[in-house]
């Protein structure tokens, strides 16, 4: 968070200028303009603000601010008009890379800053793409493409709230793809509820929409409690204990902002990939992104396969990898009792300060940032996550690595028996909203759970 280096003063009472002091003032200020060229060699995030905050973009681009009140805009050998005064000019490009900066008095003519961002790691050339699957289509499609280049997003998938839109471009990547960025509409399906109902779901699926949800919980929860008061009704993520158990869902976001209930839905024999989305509307897309690990050439449809298979990781910029015995997220190993695997998380990316590997039964190791190893006895079926931490909202959470044992899946007592409490509190919060087929979903559902109890 940059602090705002203006000191809070009382400003004098003064009489307002005459129409002539203004206009000498314009002319004074037409005259100290100046001319800054900004370029990186590749389309960048960039911010350009004076000494009292104020934030210059170039002309026909719409002001728009970051989460720590930067202004920013993207693009590359951009063209600005800006006051002969000092200036701070910095150029990002997403969470694969740091930041350049430099201030400088623009002089006469036309001014060359030319700064590029350091690259902290190429996860494309390891495999590796990240999404943002959660992006509001509230400005111009040119803003996207321009937004999608400059923070090097690989995926963006869409919400243009406008369902033709939807069936113009269903099936079809969005005009600025190429070979590294990929654009769809509706490629991820969010927002599930009861009104939808189930028949929708699965035909979504079968066109290849991946479901899932956004928005998940508002903070951390303990309890079915907690859950089900945390929920947000737009997103209502309270549902998935019903769509997991059923197989309806690919996904579960955001497994950062609730790796708690994440993992209660794994550990309870749940089959789904952790993801992220940015979700709000603040700030340049992608700041939130889902890692999937793709295989051969990218595309939506071999991304969303990915996602589908649990080859995933989320986070807020760390490059978070989990190994067991070679195999990665989404792996499932079946191992005879008594089996012993080596465990491997390995993370990238500043402000991490530790990286944990976890099991449905709890924390098999910790470390700090780097890698960290760990030998597991697997007694009875289980599975491995890693989870990268640090200050601020520095967060990475991986899908897992299931271990079966003979051919059975974790399902962890203490698990189920959450899930069994949170879907009593939703049939309660819901039954006189909903009809009776849901109430019928819902009974499926327990049922399921019952029996991966016994």
């Amino acid at each position: 968070m940059r602090d705002d280096p203006t000191p809070l003063i009382e400003a004098p009472t003064t009489p307002a200028p005459s129409t002539k002091a203004r206009a000498t003032q314009r002319a004074a200020q037409q005259t100290a303009q100046r001319t800054i060229r900004l370029r990186a060699g590749f389309p960048c995030r960039w911010s350009v603000w004076s000494t009292d905050g104020k934030g210059w973009f170039p002309r026909n681009t719409p002001p728009a601010r970051d989460l720590d009140g930067l202004p920013y805009f993207h693009g590359d050998d951009l063209v600005l008009h800006v006051p002969h005064e000092p200036l701070t000019v910095r150029a990002a490009r997403g969470m694969e890379y740091g930041w350049a900066e430099t201030t400088l008095v623009p002089g006469d003519g036309e001014t060359l800053v030319e700064l590029t961002p350091r690259r902290i790691y190429d996860a494309a050339a390891r495999g590796w793409y990240g999404a943002d699957l959660h992006v509001p289509l509230t400005r111009s499609s040119q803003w996207v493409a321009d937004s999608q280049h400059g923070e090097d997003l690989h995926v963006v998938n869409l919400l243009p709230g406008d369902q033709d839109a939807v069936e113009r471009w269903s099936g079809r990547d969005l005009p600025w793809s190429d070979e590294t960025h990929v654009a769809r509409v509706d490629l991820a399906h969010h927002a599930l509820g009861p009104e939808e109902g189930y028949d929708n779901v699965r035909k979504l699926r079968e066109r290849g929409a991946l479901i899932g949800y956004a928005n998940a919980f508002r903070g951390p929860v303990e309890t079915p409690e907690q859950l089900v008061g945390a929920g947000d009704p737009r997103y209502d993520a309270r549902l998935s204990v019903v769509d997991a158990a059923l197989g309806l869902v690919d996904s579960f976001c955001s497994a950062i902002g609730s790796d708690r209930a994440y993992r209660r839905l794994i550990g309870a024999g749940n089959r789904v990939a952790a993801v992220a989305g940015t979700a709000h509307r603040l700030g340049p897309i992608g700041r939130e992104r889902t890692y999937a690990h793709v295989a051969g050439r990218l595309t939506a449809e071999s991304y969303a396969d990915a996602v589908r298979c649990g080859r995933t990781f989320a986070t807020t910029g760390p490059f978070l990898e989990l190994s067991i015995e070679g195999q990665g997220p989404g792996a499932t190993l079946d191992l005879a009792p008594g089996s012993r695997v080596r465990v491997i998380g390995r993370v990238i990316g500043p402000l991490v300060e530790n990286v944990r590997l976890l099991t449905a039964d709890g924390e098999l190791a910790a470390g700090p940032p780097g890698e960290v190893a760990a030998e597991l006895t697997v007694i009875w079926p289980t599975y491995v996550v890693a989870v990268a931490e640090g200050g601020g909202q520095v967060r990475a959470h991986t899908s897992p690595v299931y271990l079966d044992v003979e051919g059975r899946r974790v399902a962890r007592e203490e698990d189920v028996t959450f899930c069994l409490r949170w879907l009593e509190l939703l049939e309660e919060l819901v039954r006189d909203r909903v009809c009776a087929d849901y109430l019928a979903v819902v009974e499926e559902a327990r049922r399921v759970y019952q029996s991966r109890l016994a």
